[in-house]
């Protein structure tokens, strides 16, 4: 019944709903902002940096891929060290990431360090119904705290192509009518000009991360952490003033680029998030902290 709830919501347009916080938590999480986004993000930098400190050691990464069955097990993530010619003494250090994961993991130390995990854990127990943890969600649940949710797509005039791309590249399975991969772009611009929403969130500002091609608005780069979704939830890329690091669940335990940074820049070369050969990110909604 909840899922057919759901669909049923993004299919009418309605919002979903959000997390019901109290106007004292509410309250609390805006006096405890600017601490609570510079604790998130340094975070985001020192996990990055112990990445890549841990993979110019040991040329493997210490931040495996959760969505990795090869790597569920404690047994095959010393399989994987030994395939890398890496020491297997290694796999107590090692930690399970994704793109979502990585992004809890720093919102949960903010919260904690100011005094506010009561209000993660009504985020956190909304997200792990069913075991969703989905990225759109959590900017749901910010957007209840007061936090505001951009619509970003660099190009608008390219949605169809993009679309036909999409579809080109990730031909849709037998049995199913739409594939998760696929941005939307063409529908999801048109209930953003028209209903105000994407994917069922409110969309509070559809002005500044839309049309810039491959110049990133300087505005942006005053956001001291934000919460980005690509193609309706399917990626989730947290950040801070304007650079985004990712993390990614699929990938070899040998790949430096299980986390990866970029500029905020879909469409500029060595801009993110990040695409690969079938997956291009060019459109969503960004959650930034109200400032």
């Amino acid at each position: 019944m909840k899922t057919f709830a759901l669909t049923l919501a993004l299919f009418s347009g309605q919002l979903l709903a959000a997390v019901n916080f109290t106007p004292a938590e509410i309250a609390a999480h805006k006096r405890v902002l600017p601490q609570l986004t510079s604790v998130a993000a340094d975070c985001l930098e020192n996990i990055y940096e112990d990445h890549l400190d841990f993979h110019g050691r040991w040329n493997v990464s210490k931040y495996y891929g959760d969505r990795r069955q090869d790597y569920a097990t404690r047994a095959g993530r010393i399989a994987a060290l030994k395939k890398y010619n890496a020491p297997e003494q290694l796999v107590d250090q090692l930690v399970p990431t994704s793109c979502i994961g990585l992004t809890m993991r720093c919102l949960a130390e903010g919260f904690a360090v100011t005094g506010t995990t009561a209000t993660w854990n009504k985020i956190y127990a909304e997200l792990a119904i069913d075991r969703k943890f989905d990225g759109t969600t959590l900017q749901i649940a910010l957007q209840g705290l007061g936090w505001k949710v951009l619509y970003w797509n660099p190009d608008p005039a390219s949605n169809q192509r993009w679309d036909e791309e999409d579809k080109r590249l990730n031909p849709l399975p037998a049995g199913r009518t739409w594939n998760p991969v696929w941005g939307g772009h063409a529908y999801r611009y048109s209930q953003v000009v028209n209903k105000g929403t994407y994917y069922g969130v409110k969309v509070d500002d559809a002005q500044l991360l839309v049309g810039f091609k491959d110049r990133q608005p300087d505005a942006f780069k005053r956001y001291p952490l934000f919460v980005g979704t690509a193609h309706a939830g399917y990626h989730v890329f947290p950040g801070s003033t304007g650079t985004i690091i990712e993390a990614h669940s699929m990938r070899n335990l040998d790949s430096i680029d299980n986390l990866e940074t970029s500029p905020f820049n879909p469409l500029g070369i060595g801009g993110g998030p990040r695409w690969t050969r079938t997956e291009k990110y060019r459109s969503g909604i960004i959650a930034v902290p109200a400032l």
